[in-house]
C-alpha cells in the first residue's frame, strides 16, 4: 500500500500542489445537505471530472455524522482554489432537453 500520497480515498483525485510542492489552498465551493443524494453525489461528480472535493462539518455536525450517519447542519464542500471556477461551472450546468439535441437522423 502506497502511503506516500495524500488523497481522500481510492477514487478521489489527488489534491494538486504548487510549484513548491505544497498543497493548493482549499476554498468553499458550496454548502449542501449532508446526504448520499446531495453531498456524496456532488463529490462523486466532481471526482469523475478529476476535481478533488471534501466535506467539512462545522460544530455539532460532526457528532450528528458519527451518530446518525448524516449531519443535520449540512456539509461545506471544499475544492482546490485553482479549480474552483471549473467545479462551480460543472455544478451549474443543466442537461440538454431532447428538443435541444438536434440529431440529424431524420
Amino acid at each position: 500500500m502506497d502511503i506516500t500520497k495524500w488523497a481522500l480515498g481510492p477514487d478521489v483525485p489527488q489534491w494538486p500542489t504548487d510549484e513548491k510542492g505544497e498543497k493548493i489552498r482549499a476554498v468553499l465551493l458550496q454548502h449542501t445537505f449532508d446526504s448520499p443524494a446531495e453531498a456524496d453525489m456532488t463529490i462523486s461528480l466532481l471526482a469523475a471530472y478529476g476535481i478533488p472535493c471534501f466535506p467539512y462539518y462545522r460544530g455539532e455536525g460532526v457528532t450528528g455524522k458519527v451518530i446518525s450517519g448524516f449531519s443535520g447542519y449540512g456539509a461545506a464542500l471544499y475544492v482546490p482554489e485553482t479549480v474552483h471556477d471549473e467545479a462551480a461551472a460543472i455544478l451549474a450546468a443543466r442537461p440538454l432537453d431532447d428538443t435541444d439535441n438536434n440529431n440529424e437522423e431524420e
